[in-house]
């Protein structure tokens, strides 16, 4: 039994819904599938100590201990992150390619995801993986090179120049602004905007803009951006949960293109994104790493993922990369008053769109 499901309850005391709900979570890496499991395990296992137990020996926690223990691919381990980095940098990357970081052997895979517990894992983790201490966004996140960059003519996935990535992208946008749902002359926050190419999309069909960024130079590209279209868009400087209204329940949608997977605190976000929603309004995600199962990558209910270009990128640039298994993810929104759908598209993985449409 881990240490935070011990403080919660004594050995002998009854379970009671929430703690079925946690020891789902902690040991299975999901929610129970609705009430009626619930029940049936508070019926069944009457004490903590009995469901603790029986979870423990269930085939499906064994069956995810043995995945992130044993991948099933070649693994690299927590001295070679160094090795990694160089190899990814100089393009010789054939010796790690495939291949995953071996989780260290202190690590809990047993921990409540929802507990503090565990977020001091994540950033023991992170302290391991990119040799930095004390992460802070505001500089483990920061891009300064983006100064330089296009914001107006060839910005973001054009200046690549690959047609390919380019089409993927902009059917990622596309599915976006479709599955939005977002009335005409809507109002629309996105976090972690960068380049701001979805918001401007919104922007100029009319809709009502607040970007917000962690980054001074992406803020001034954007908002040059939008004086360039002539749009009703402003980027703002910020962390996620801010909120430039300045009024509870202002937006209509709230987007997240590639950088949810970059907050530490995604359980208190739902929370406060809820109070930003109109009632009916929607959380939108596209281009994050969200796994429909548990694969080696995310071995974990949310946690850093482990293929190795993310090990070398964390350990070269001192960020903070997340993913998130879609079980657990649901568990967030549901728990906080929203309906979870997702919706495929078969050609480009960032036009993965998940909706969560807030209840009221």
């Amino acid at each position: 039994m881990n240490v935070t499901a011990a403080k919660s309850v004594e050995h002998g005391v009854e379970t009671q819904h929430e703690d079925v709900v946690r020891a789902f979570l902690s040991y299975l890496g999901r929610a129970p599938e609705n009430d009626e499991v619930i029940n049936f395990h508070i019926r069944h296992f009457p004490t903590v100590a009995a469901l603790s137990d029986a979870l423990l020996r269930s085939a499906e926690h064994r069956t995810r201990q043995d995945l992130a223990r044993n991948p099933g691919k070649d693994v690299f381990t927590v001295d070679q992150i160094e090795d990694v980095r160089r190899a990814f940098l100089s393009g010789k990357k054939e010796e790690f390619q495939g291949k995953v970081l071996q989780l260290p052997d202190w690590y809990d895979l047993t921990l409540d995801p929802d507990g503090p517990a565990y977020r001091e894992q994540i950033l023991k983790f992170w302290s391991v993986i990119t040799n930095r201490q004390d992460y802070n966004p505001a500089q483990n996140e920061d891009t300064p090179e983006v100064a330089q960059q296009d914001f107006l003519y060839r910005p973001a996935f054009y200046a690549s120049g690959n047609a390919q990535s380019a089409g993927a992208h902009l059917l990622a946008i596309g599915h976006v602004l479709m599955r939005s749902n977002l009335p005409k002359g809507g109002r629309v926050l996105e976090y972690g905007a960068g380049f701001g190419q979805t918001s401007l999309t919104f922007a100029r069909t009319g809709a009502k803009v607040d970007v917000v960024d962690i980054n001074r130079a992406f803020v001034r590209g954007v908002n040059k951006a939008s004086r360039f279209f002539k749009t009703d868009l402003k980027s703002h400087v910020g962390t996620f949960g801010i909120n430039p209204s300045g009024e509870p329940h202002a937006y209509d949608v709230i987007l997240f293109y590639e950088s949810f997977h970059h907050c530490l605190d995604a359980a208190a976000l739902v929370t406060t994104m809820k109070t930003l929603l109109k009632p009916g309004g929607c959380v939108l995600m596209a281009g994050e790493p969200i796994c429909r199962s548990p694969i080696p990558e995310i071995p974990y209910s949310w946690g850093i993922r482990l293929d190795f270009e993310n090990i070398a990128i964390m350990r070269d640039r001192g960020w903070m990369e997340l993913g998130y298994q879609e079980p657990y993810l649901f568990h967030l929104f549901r728990r906080a008053g929203f309906k979870a759908e997702f919706f495929a598209d078969a050609n480009s993985h960032w036009a993965q769109v998940y909706r969560f449409t807030s209840l009221g």
